[in-house]
């Protein structure tokens, strides 16, 4: 330090200086958890004698199954962040932990086949392995001659170090409640905080989602028992951090939470970034510093480890500290800091007001040569960062580097296989874990020692048994409706059919066995063969025991027929919409002849006899459910009433299944991209140029695939680029409409236009379309775009003309353009109901000269525009009427319903001097244009207008003859005002939607409204839905694909997600 600087300064220093001179590294005698100790420091006292060699490679695990494979998104354009820092990583490879350092032993986990590891450290051969029933995310904790490990399935296990067997385990939900999730069956409170033990007691947290219940639990480290259980509001995601008083729970995408260790009470929450709220998984603790992700802007934030107050922020993904000195690690390049310096710079930078002595001070640290920085140097290898004794090893891309601590000269490379996202130091040892499973482990001296150890992979034994199995398997496949989702397999038998189902389908294999040694004993096989996990999982208990999400199933069949539960019990987990009971029985079964008897009762249309080679065959196939409804158009349906008709019940809801798509390859959240469209069971989400296929019921990606130009931004200035059948998804891309196989994602065909490709709709047999010029579609994601979506008076995309289609073949029926007299067609307004096309035509010729096709609505209507209705079987005009809408000025669309056609517009209004909103409605007999009512609506709130949250661009629902938007609802024949619940719009972006008893908005949380009563329900408080129509009712659930790419607020996940209202749970 200066010797200028005051006596003040220099205390001050001083004291941040002692405080981080205590920070103490490992001691060097193993690395029993994650990053080495429970303050997750990554620094150990042993040093390693460089250069080290490869002593052996295993390769035995599964290649991970990470939770969140699709995080982070792409950019945040209204940030202007380029590049978005990774948050949710911790299970991108298996973590690692070093213990026994006399008989050396490694311990790791994987997500990929749920299982737990021992190696032996000195050659890398198998000790002994442990299966759970689910993933296991994060690193094992070893302590005391014991391994803790948690896992998806929901349940903490200690098992004894030595020889793996188990000890005890806790389950920490409330019950045995299992949902697809991350593209795995687990358990509604899975483990995903890593293990704390310290004192004698275990610590860790369970669960996902706090609506469905989120804990804080202690447990005696020795016999399990439960000490105290709290429950949480917050998002347990990442390795738990443990001082002497306190516990840190990261939380997932948001900022650590505090609890007493003491009785777990809630402390508060640690700063986070924008807003306060955002982080992300990766902390530790340095002396009396708290430091962690502040969020995907590749920052951390030093914070007092009470968690009360933020010091300091500074640009890195990883960081190690020994005594003063943090280096830092970030995407490219590897600093040392002096942190006591660093912190000081930060407090006077941060001042709005420095007395002469701290503007001193504060320029002698911020200098040509930062006072605080020891060395920097380039470094692309930004995945990890630990210390071992005076030495940093750094993991990057197929290799680790070692760099010396005093002035960062990089000493050594190891190369290995994949990105080195773990890193440990112990009994002489260097081990790397990588994203594809493997763990290298390099140590001094020559030569390999222990050889590379690759996974077994072999097939299952071909007994005579086999043989019928083969068969049996061919029958149950042949009976189901496709071969990809969740197959349940009751009992495992030998483990047989389960073999044969996965080996000839992409089915996930899910079987359920009560006893636990025969589960164990067919499950060996199939680990041996490489199948356990993503591709088959075994889970010990009954359906009367483990109480799986309803309606997730795609087929269920039987190995062992004395597994068999009552057919009730099968019928509430069978999906809607194809999902299949299939059950073979040999020849000589004696329980074939009650096949048909077992079902008779609760599952309809069951049937069960014998086939022609002899086999009791019984087999169902699902329907819909009762009153479940469609969502196939942008607003719901060709008419664009935004109400899917489905008659899902209001209230509490449980969440069906979450998973992908994540928000990499969706568009920004601020772009009101074009939403989701549901058929058939199917829910199908269009992003980045790209689309996917999903089963609606358990979240199975069916397929996906790159569709440039797709891409459709601003939908509310212009209309879907989806539309979808049971049989077809048609997409609009760029100038051609492709048709696609709605259960394969193979294309049918193509069908092409002269310049762009603008409306989309499958009605009546038609695939109908407009034609828009080349630069129309908002694609571009830009922060212009942002600005000419979101603020007033913004152009709106035209068409030149609009066609017709037969839908099966492509062939063109009719074409309809504007008399040259007249303008362009407004594509907001374009929609198809009892047998006619409806949209507004310009009466501006002029509007034909916007070489972008995109024209303000004060041009399209100033000077009048027609309502126009076209016979959808001949494209001739039926009838066409003056519009009378020349006051617009933000937002115009079109609806259908009753043989009613409504235009809903809106425009600006001085009252007391200042701008509001009004809502203009026209409603027109749709069978003779007549206009049927007029009248201005006043919107709730009715605040000074804002615009950039959508106030101005709200678009109406029509659920039976009532209109609803914000703040007003109106008979749809009469305009007179519906004595009715009124929505009233959130002062958050989005728009409703609605079924035949709910509406749905985005409220910071997705909202489910009961339209009887108004009274409202939050689906979930840990996601944020998109900008424009996301929250979609079809099918009986609520469905709510990932929108929220780019966004950096403070929500914990960001994820695709479906809900099943409770009261529909028993259909």
């Amino acid at each position: 330090m200066s010797s200028s600087s005051s006596p003040r300064h220099r205390d001050r220093t001083c004291a941040v200086g002692l405080l981080l001179a205590a920070v103490a590294v490992a001691s060097g005698a193993d690395w029993p958890t994650y990053r080495g100790d429970h303050q997750r420091s990554g620094a150990t006292a042993e040093a390693l004698p460089l250069p080290l060699e490869v002593a052996w490679v295993d390769q035995r695990a599964a290649p991970p199954s990470p939770a969140w494979p699709e995080s982070p998104a792409k950019q945040d354009v209204w940030h202007r962040l380029a590049w978005m820092s990774p948050t949710l990583s911790y299970d991108w490879a298996p973590q690692l932990a070093l213990a026994d350092p006399v008989d050396g032993r490694v311990y790791f986990a994987s997500s990929g086949d749920d299982t737990v590891y021992c190696l032996t450290a000195a050659t890398g051969g198998h000790r002994w392995s442990f299966a759970t029933e689910g993933p296991v995310r994060l690193a094992p904790t070893v302590d005391g001659g014991r391994v803790y490990v948690g896992s998806d399935d929901g349940c903490l296990y200690c098992l004894n170090a030595a020889d793996g067997k188990l000890l005890w385990r806790y389950r920490a939900g409330p019950e045995d409640r299992r949902l697809p999730g991350n593209g795995r069956m687990i358990s509604l409170w899975p483990i995903r905080s890593g293990i704390v033990v310290e004192g004698g007691v275990v610590y860790f947290c369970a669960g996902l989602f706090p609506d469905q219940g989120t804990f804080l639990v202690a447990l005696d480290a020795q016999e399990g028992k439960l000490l105290w259980k709290q429950a949480l509001k917050v998002t347990p995601e990442g390795h738990l951090l443990a001082s002497a008083e306190r516990l840190f729970v990261p939380t997932g995408r948001t900022a650590p939470q505090v609890y007493a260790r003491a009785d777990g009470k809630d402390l508060g929450s640690v700063p986070g970034g924008f807003g306060s709220r955002a982080g992300g998984t990766f902390a530790l603790l340095a002396g009396e510093w708290l430091i962690h992700s502040s969020g995907e802007d590749g920052l951390l934030f030093v914070t007092t480890s009470d968690g009360r107050q933020r010091v300091a922020s500074l640009p890195g993904l990883r960081l190690v500290v020994q005594g003063p000195t943090a280096f830092v690690l970030t995407r490219d390049r590897l600093r040392a800091i002096d942190l006591g310096l660093y912190v000081e710079f930060s407090r006077l930078q941060a001042k709005k007001a420095r007395t002469p002595d701290e503007q001193k001070r504060f320029e002698e640290l911020n200098g040509e040569r930062k006072a605080y920085l020891k060395w920097d140097v380039p470094c692309n290898n930004p995945h990890e960062l630990i210390l071992a004794g005076e030495t940093l090893f750094a993991g990057g891309e197929d290799r680790v580097v070692a760099y010396r601590a005093a002035d960062g000269k990089a000493l050594w490379t190891g190369v290995v296989s994949g990105r080195a996202y773990g890193l440990a130091v112990a009994a002489q040892r260097l081990l790397v874990s990588t994203d594809t499973g493997a763990i290298h482990c390099f140590a001094p001296g020559p030569g390999v020692r222990g050889g590379v150890h690759e996974a077994r992979r072999h097939t299952f034994p071909d007994a005579q048994r086999g043989k019928l199995q083969k068969h049996v398997a061919d029958k149950v496949l042949a009976a189901a409706d496709g071969d990809q989702g969740y197959c349940l397999v009751l009992g495992a038998g030998d483990g047989q059919l389960a073999y044969e189902i996965a080996k000839r389908s992409s089915f996930q294999v899910i079987v359920l066995e009560r006893d636990p040694a025969r589960a164990a004993a067919a499950r060996n096989p199939l680990w041996q063969a490489g199948l356990c996990g993503t591709r088959i999982s075994f889970h010990c208990g009954t359906l009367e025991t483990i109480h799986y999400q309803p309606l997730f199933a795609n087929l269920v069949t039987v190995a062992d027929v004395a597994a068999l539960p009552v057919a009730a019990e099968v019928w509430r987990v069978l999906r809607p919409s194809g999902g299949t009971v299939a059950i073979v029985l040999p020849p000589d079964a004696p329980e074939g002849p009650k096949l048909a008897a077992w079902g008779a009762q609760a599952i309809p249309n069951w049937k069960a006899e014998k086939d022609r080679d002899g086999f009791w065959v019984g087999t169902v196939r699902r329907g819909p459910l009762p009153g479940a409804g469609e969502w196939t158009h942008l607003y719901a349906d060709a008419a664009n009433t935004a109400c899917s008709g489905d008659a899902l019940a209001p209230g509490p809801a449980a969440v069906q299944w979450f998973g992908r798509p994540g928000p990499r390859r969706m568009p920004d959240r601020h772009d009101k991209t074009a939403g989701p469209v549901y058929a058939a069971g199917r829910l199908f989400v269009t992003g980045d140029n790209y689309v996917a296929a999903l089963d609606a019921y358990n979240g199975t990606v069916l397929w996906e695939r790159e569709v440039p130009e797709s891409i459709r931004l601003g939908a509310l200035k212009n209309c879907g680029n989806l539309a979808a059948t049971s049989d077809t998804l048609y997409v609009a891309a760029g100038g051609q409409c492709l048709a696609l196989d709605a259960r394969t994602g193979r294309q049918k065909f193509a069908a092409a236009c002269r310049n762009e490709w603008g409306y989309v709709a499958a009605v009546d047999g038609l695939l109908l379309g407009s034609e828009t010029r080349r630069l129309a579609t908002y694609r571009y994601q830009t922060l212009d775009t942002e600005v000419l979506i979101w603020r007033d008076r913004m152009p709106v995309v035209c068409s030149d003309s609009v066609f017709a289609l037969d839908r099966t073949s492509g062939k063109k029926l009719w074409d309809y353009a504007p008399a040259p007299t007249q303008g362009v067609i407004i594509n907001p307004t374009l929609a198809a109901g009892g047998g006619r096309l409806y949209f507004v035509e310009s009466a501006n010729p002029e509007t034909r000269d916007a070489a972008d096709g995109r024209v303000r609505l004060d041009l399209l209507l100033g000077k009048g525009a027609n309502l126009v209705a076209l016979d959808l079987r001949t494209g001739k005009p039926l009838w066409s009427r003056p519009a009378g809408l020349e006051h617009l000025e933000h937002a115009i669309y079109l609806s259908y319903a009753r043989e009613t056609v409504l235009i809903t517009g809106t425009r600006n209004a001085l009252v007391d001097k200042q701008r509001r909103v009004r809502y203009d409605l026209a409603a027109f007999d749709a069978a003779t244009g007549d206009l049927l009512w007029r009248n201005t609506q006043t919107p709730v709130p009715d605040h000074i207008l804002q615009g950039p949250h959508g106030e101005q661009v709200q678009h109406s629902a029509i659920v039976g003859d009532v209109i609803y938007n914000t703040g007003f609802a109106c008979r749809l024949r009469t305009g007179e005002p519906a004595p009715v619940w009124k929505w009233q719009k959130s002062p958050t972006c989005g728009t409703i939607t609605a079924s035949t008893r709910c509406a749905f908005s985005r409220y910071s949380n997705a909202r489910m409204f009961d339209l009887a009563t108004g009274q409202h329900t939050d689906l979930t408080t840990v996601i944020r839905p998109g900008c424009w129509v996301n929250i979609i009712p079809a099918g009986g659930l609520v469905l709510v694909p990932e929108a929220a790419s780019g966004c950096i607020c403070g929500y914990p996940l960001q994820t695709s997600i479906a809900f099943l209202p409770l009261a529909s749970a028993g259909q």
